[in-house]
């Protein structure tokens, strides 16, 4: 028997209107230009930190409607999703199929996995903060990857805390934020090594209005005080 979180978690697509399953199959091909140039740049992002090529094999760790999978399988990388919603993990099939693209995905709680330390790279994007238990999400990290293999989390940072919670006052789903020095500390607590932060700025300047880029330019000088605080969180950790 689920707890109310993952149940809420597990059924959120079943709960969201049309349009909302609609976006869910179309990502990151969303409605507006703008968010579909960031979520590409994400991706790019991801293969870089990650150094995904052909022959890799990826696992990401609550998947939703499985688009970052999708996406690495499209360029040869053996990827597999896993995420607690049967129905999330069926667009993310049907997606697939109908693209062509030999992606898999499985059900499974992010919470509870033991892949066998298989693994060269794992992702949790955009993922963790639906888990009031991060410290198990990354345990299964840890044992889903081979020695030396790597994690790259992307989160939104604390502020989700707060933003989140008309999310999860209309659909019961976990929206929590986490701060990266908390983050780092589980990583350690958990056997990762070698943790690193990273700033994806590079969406600050495409696809976006003018006023945006001149904030961007103008980061150097307000990062100091409020970059650990308000930007999003890119980790990438080693497996020991």
């Amino acid at each position: 028997m689920l707890d109310a979180r993952k149940q809420a978690e597990r059924d959120y697509p079943a709960r969201v209107d049309e349009a909302g399953r609609d976006w869910l199959r179309s990502k990151p091909f969303v409605n507006s230009p703008r968010e579909t140039a960031r979520h590409l740049i994400d991706f790019g992002y991801v293969v870089q930190l990650l150094e995904l090529h052909r022959g890799v094999r990826l696992c990401e760790l609550g998947c939703g409607s499985g688009w970052m999978t999708r996406f690495a399988a499209r360029h040869g990388v053996e990827a597999v999703g896993y995420d607690i919603s049967p129905e999330m993990i069926e667009i993310a099939r049907e997606q697939a199929a109908a693209e062509g693209v030999a992606a898999q995905f499985e059900v499974g709680d992010m919470e509870e996995l033991d892949l066998g330390r298989t693994f060269d790279a794992c992702l949790s994007y955009d993922a963790l903060h639906h888990s009031s238990r991060p410290d198990l999400v990354i345990g299964s990290a840890f044992r889903a990857l081979r020695p030396d293999g790597r994690l790259l989390l992307a989160e939104p940072n604390w502020k989700h805390r707060f933003q989140g919670r008309l999310v999860s006052s209309e659909y019961g789903t976990t929206e929590l934020g986490y701060s990266p020095r908390r983050l780092k500390q589980l990583l350690r607590k958990e056997g990762f090594t070698d943790i690193r932060r990273f700033h994806n700025n590079r969406k600050r300047l495409f696809g976006n209005r003018p006023a945006d880029v001149l904030s961007h330019l103008a980061e150097p000088l307000v990062y100091r005080a409020l970059g650990p605080f308000w930007t999003q969180i890119w980790l990438r950790a080693t497996a020991a």
